[in-house]
């Protein structure tokens, strides 16, 4: 795993289970504006954009005796590690109860 870690030098992730996951990213992208740093979290093109990726886990690697059954399980979230206290901001923002209103989008760093 070294090569890996070494890879995502300078990248923060998290792994949360999938709907705990997908309720985060609302958090995040509902405690803000529609800047760049929300098209880095929505947007797959976008320079330096957030790695979102679905991770199934089968069930026999905790019980050996049964059949393979696999299952989504596991949502990991990548992101530069710069992006760290606008995160932090928007998860505030989004405890103490305050949302943004939904507004247009910047999309001009993805060509859209």
């Amino acid at each position: 795993m070294a090569e890996w870690v070494k890879s995502r030098h300078g990248w923060m992730l998290i792994d949360f289970p999938v709907d705990s996951g997908l309720a985060f990213l609302s958090a995040v992208a509902n405690s803000g504006p529609r800047n760049a740093f929300y098209v880095r979290m929505t947007h797959w093109a976008a320079p330096d954009a957030w790695a979102v990726e679905v991770k199934p886990m089968d069930a026999a690697m905790f019980h050996e005796e049964l059949p393979s059954r696999f299952r989504p399980q596991l949502l990991q979230v990548s992101f530069p590690a710069y992006d760290l206290p606008e995160l932090t901001r928007r998860l505030r923002e989004h405890a103490a109860g305050r949302s943004t209103p939904p507004a247009l989008t910047d999309w001009s760093t993805v060509g859209r």
